[in-house]
């Protein structure tokens, strides 16, 4: 359902609330004519019993608007059901309105109903009218509840109903009163969950339709990523050998141009597997396993990936590892590895001058983490939640070489630390520096002798 536009002022744009709004406040109004309608015949029938006594022109005139009561429901009706309700709405409180306050200065006895009558209406007008326009009848209704209390103090009302006449006829409009508020109230109360059960149907609906485009998303990435892997492999490999003079020596001017060519290869296969890793994880298809593997080991693919690159840009760097670390513990290196990766990688790019500082530690006997320090531009504190987000970067926190990222590399590092039942977090000082610390569950290998990995996700 989209938005509607007013032609007669096309900067008044209907939202769907509105529209559904719109739509309830119509069928309540043809809902109370109908009630209307239904509960006029009764009035009209006491009104006749009432009036036979004594006939005067001023009875008349109350009989004649009691009897107006169904082609006034009417005539709302059909308002309402040509897509107008709110006018159809007035139309029915205004002449409920007069009417209660002409029977209550020609009938001596019907006063009391007055304010119960007006309070009834008020109810009934917040149902089927937006505040906005219900104001304009309670100003009205004030208005006619003082015009005929100041008109009672100095006039006699024309009509003398017998006592016992008066006490049936308030008892008769009592019970009538009381029996169409429970109509009221079950048919607000009936209209509300039809209305809650469509828009629960509706959002139903349109989170079928956001899971089936999210998967053919993911789908199609993958598809598309493992197609760009295949020419990408070839690039890589006969740039590989051409380097190595496989076919032949070559000139600087060539060496210079298969470097460049095979640096933005591998770049480009990280970019794809990024993507490849953000959808599995989206479509729920990454795995995680559990299985022993040597701290060392990780240490290891982090000094080779990333310190050698903290080396060229003139970066001190450093792999700190805690002596009361386990020497084995249990997990996925793999993933764990792209994390670490992850979050140095972005440390070095960042950072143009000082220090990047990788420590891994103990946190009690349950726990332990992978904090990862640089002395780069900083992160504003504002954008601490943003910086997760897949495909997001941060303008302010661009290196003077104007390097930028994908967006995809904490992205993948969060999903990954939730995914192993961990938390990570960030602080960091504008011109100071930024420190992710990377918290896990400490789990030690199983001495057991079976064989295989465990899923964890």
């Amino acid at each position: 359902m989209g938005k509607r536009m007013n032609l007669m002022n096309p900067f008044q744009i209907e939202s769907p609330y509105e529209e559904i709004e719109t739509a309830r406040r119509g069928r309540m109004v043809i809902a109370l004519c109908n009630a209307g309608i239904l509960f006029s015949i009764p009035l009209i029938v006491v009104m006749t019993i009432v009036m036979l006594p004594q006939f005067t022109p001023a009875m008349l005139l109350v009989y004649g608007l009691c009897i107006g009561i169904i082609p006034i429901n009417y005539l709302a009706k059909r308002i309402a059901l040509a897509g107008k309700p709110d006018f159809g709405s007035y139309i029915l409180i205004v002449y409920f309105l007069f009417l209660l306050a002409i029977n209550s200065v020609v009938m001596a006895g019907i006063s009391p109903m007055l304010v119960p009558g007006y309070i009834l209406l008020l109810v009934v007008t917040g149902m089927i009218l937006p505040p906005s326009r219900g104001y304009i009848v309670v100003v009205l209704a004030s208005s006619m509840y003082l015009a005929v209390t100041l008109i009672r103090t100095h006039v006699t009302p024309p009509v003398i109903v017998p006592q016992p006449a008066i006490e049936w006829l308030l008892a008769f409009l009592g019970v009538v009163t009381f029996i169409f508020v429970v109509f009221i109230n079950q048919l607000t109360t009936r209209d509300l969950r039809k209305a809650l059960d469509s828009a629960t149907y509706d959002l139903v609906e349109m989170n079928k339709k956001l899971e089936l485009a999210s998967e053919r998303k993911s789908q199609f990435t993958a598809r598309t990523s493992h197609e760009l892997r295949t020419p990408l492999s070839a690039i890589m490999v006969f740039s590989d050998l051409a380097l190595r003079d496989a076919y032949g020596p070559l000139n600087e001017k060539l060496r210079n141009a298969l470097e460049h060519v095979s640096n933005s290869a591998r770049h480009l296969k990280t970019v794809i597997n990024d993507i490849l890793d953000l959808s599995k994880i989206e479509a729920g298809g990454l795995e995680i396993f559990d299985e022993p593997f040597e701290l060392t080991d990780l240490v290891h693919t982090v000094e080779s990936a990333c310190l050698q690159i903290a080396e060229e840009k003139d970066l001190s760097s450093s792999i700190w590892v805690s002596p009361k670390m386990p020497e084995q513990l249990s997990g996925d290196i793999d993933r764990l590895a792209q994390i670490l990766l992850n979050l140095t990688g972005n440390a070095i790019k960042f950072t143009e001058e000082g220090e990047v500082e990788v420590r891994i530690e103990p946190q009690g006997t349950s726990k332990w983490r992978m904090i990862v320090r640089d002395t780069g531009p900083g992160i504003p504190e504002d954008q601490f939640a943003t910086i997760f987000k897949a495909y997001r970067q941060l303008d302010r926190t661009a290196s003077p070489s104007k390097v930028k990222g994908t967006g995809l590399g904490l992205a993948i590092a969060s999903n990954l630390v939730q995914m192993m039942g961990g938390d990570i977090g960030v602080e960091s000082e504008l011109g100071v520096g930024t420190t992710f610390t990377v918290t896990l569950p400490l789990r030690l290998p199983e001495t057991s002798d079976e064989e295989g990995a465990k899923v964890l996700a």
